[in-house]
């Protein structure tokens, strides 16, 4: 029977060894790096990326094309005509007179037996020789379209990585909060049954009120509890939607740590953000466009010089063949033929119009990139400013949550003797929670401010996550 009970436990407890091994197997971490890239590989995001740079590349092999046959023109007609033939074909034609013509129509007793097919093939070719700059121009202009492209694409990104750090850097607040308020909920239940302890030897240095005041502290625990546990569902919810990932997963590091700095300087931010920053990329390009296009809409005020091909072919197998000069056999026939040619706009106001209304545009452009350089200079500095003092405020919070626990200790033993007011404790002891609270605050607002850094200058600030 023993035997037999034995035998259950270790299977039991090879079961739970098991079960825990495969939990820990299915469960994923992930770092920073990780949900980057998993981000980066959502189907929607890299289906709107590809898209991006086809659109870019079709416009300007659209523009490209113009540079050889822009024009190139096929028809081909066939059908069902009836059959003419002229008399003394070979006698001349007058003025006056006219050939003897012998129609089957519907007006000289039109007969089906005098019906015969036709086909006839028209071609025409343009080739442009010289432009004056109208397909050059457009062919910069549309060569912009890759750099936009590939800027927006790194817009895109960076904002992705940067919801991708704040529900991070949440999720790890919430862990951190959690930990700190079930510290402090026990050291609460602690005070108490000291409190209810003392209370009961009518000790002099305890009150009702007192008793009060942990309930109270205690029900603001429970309140920031509830905040916590929601902002790290939303976090987390957050993560799993933007990365993509589902099942049973973790963070790899759960606590707060403060991220640290590549060491860069103001100077060196500021000018990275003017460099490197997609928007200013975007506008740069947009402006050298923007001209290249004026200057294709200046070049319609100069003609096109161009050689052009014309081929015509018809045969009709049953039908006479009509080889009068004065007459027109649109049916039998074999023309091919090329000239060297020049096309011109001469509505030259109207283009002179155009030219100064895209001139405007590219001003106008130009006006919008100078003003987004300084308000990205602005946003530069403040966002490094904002860095700097989170880091100096994170120190100065350190500093203070050591003093706290030394103050929250020494009124505990004091307190534990008998010598100290439970005011003096409980006082301590907020003094010790806020401190401890504020020092995770600040290191997360430490990362969260170098987050947005990374996103104003345009270039990762944080060595790891390179």
């Amino acid at each position: 029977m023993g035997s037999a009970k034995h035998l259950i436990n270790c299977a039991f407890l090879f079961l739970v060894i098991f079960f825990s091994f495969i939990t820990d197997v299915r469960s994923e971490s992930y770092g920073l790096k990780e949900l980057f890239q998993k981000a980066e590989k959502n189907a929607a995001l890299q289906k709107d990326f590809n898209a991006l740079h086809r659109l870019a590349a079709a416009r300007l092999g659209e523009v490209q094309a113009l540079r050889w046959l822009p024009v190139l023109d096929l028809k081909v007609i066939t059908g069902v005509v009836p059959d003419a033939t002229i008399a003394n074909i070979d006698s001349p034609v007058s003025y006056n007179s006219s050939p003897n013509i012998k129609s089957n129509d519907f007006e000289n007793g039109f007969s089906l037996s005098g019906l015969g097919g036709f086909v006839r093939v028209e071609m025409n070719a343009v080739q442009p020789i010289y432009t004056f700059g109208k397909i050059s121009n457009a062919i910069q202009a549309a060569e912009g379209g890759k750099q936009l492209a590939e800027a927006e694409e790194k817009r895109k990104i960076g904002e992705l990585r940067l919801l991708i750090k704040r529900a991070y850097y949440t999720l790890q607040l919430s862990f951190d909060s959690t930990e700190i308020l079930k510290d402090v909920e026990k050291k609460l239940a602690d005070a108490n049954d000291k409190v209810e302890e003392l209370l009961i030897k009518n000790a002099e240095n305890v009150s009702e009120i007192d008793r009060l005041k942990i309930r109270v502290f205690s029900a603001d625990v429970k309140s920031r509890s509830l905040d916590a546990d929601r902002a790290g569902r939303l976090a987390r919810s957050a993560i799993a939607e933007l990365a993509n990932i589902s099942g049973d997963w973790e963070l790899d590091q759960k606590s707060l740590a403060a991220e640290k700095p590549n060491g860069l300087k103001k100077e060196d931010i500021i000018n990275y953000s003017l460099k490197s920053k997609p928007e200013i990329v975007q506008l740069n390009r947009l402006v050298e466009m923007k001209q290249a296009e004026a200057r294709a809409v200046k070049a319609n005020l100069f003609p096109t010089i161009f050689l052009g091909g014309q081929l015509e072919y018809a045969k009709s197998p049953g039908r006479t063949d009509i080889n009068n000069p004065y007459l027109n056999d649109p049916f039998n026939l074999f023309n091919v033929g090329a000239v060297l040619g020049l096309q011109q706009d001469l509505s030259m106001l109207k283009t002179i119009k155009k030219a100064d209304s895209a001139r405007a545009e590219a001003d106008r452009v130009e006006a919008q990139r100078d003003q987004l350089v300084i308000k990205t200079k602005l946003d530069a500095e403040k966002s490094f400013e904002e860095a700097f003092s989170a880091l100096q405020g994170m120190q100065i919070n350190e500093e203070g949550f050591r003093a706290a626990r030394s103050w929250l200790t020494s009124t505990g033993l004091s307190f534990n003797l008998g010598t100290s007011e439970t005011k003096d404790v409980l006082e301590s002891f907020a003094a010790y929670f806020k401190a401890r609270v504020d020092l995770i605050k600040s290191v997360y607002n430490l990362n969260l401010s170098l987050a947005e850094l990374s996103q104003v200058s345009g270039i990762e600030v944080l060595d790891r996550l390179k």
